[in-house]
């Protein structure tokens, strides 16, 4: 009689030492930091601007504002400058029987 709760697959007698999984997540590390420098150097450039200040990150910050500009010139960025766009717009839309947004800071009501 066979055992119901049998794992459907068979495993490796040894255990795997890990070096696929660090492989794995090394590699979505490097393309998702390739992602952000490729389309959204600005957010690199204001992440290098919090840090303390140094020789070090001095040179990064200008190394990030020149990529940032270059992106911005080649249109790098555009999808990120698109999506930002359309959600101020919608911030800024009036629905109807909806009550003006008290804003935190100032307690004056948010102006369209």
């Amino acid at each position: 009689m066979s055992d119901l709760y049998e794992f459907p697959a068979d495993l490796p007698d040894q255990g795997d030492d890990g070096r696929a999984t660090l492989k794995w997540a090394g590699t979505i590390v490097a393309l998702a930091t390739l992602g952000l420098a490729l389309f959204n150097p600005t957010a690199i450039s204001f992440w290098v601007d919090d840090l303390p200040p140094g020789p070090t990150n001095i040179r990064l910050a200008a190394i990030g504002e020149g990529w940032a500009e270059t992106a911005d010139r080649i249109g790098l960025g555009m999808g990120h400058a698109r999506l930002h766009a359309a959600w101020k717009a919608a911030e800024r839309t009036d629905w109807k029987g909806r009550q003006p947004v008290e804003m935190a800071a100032t307690d004056q009501p948010a102006t369209p």
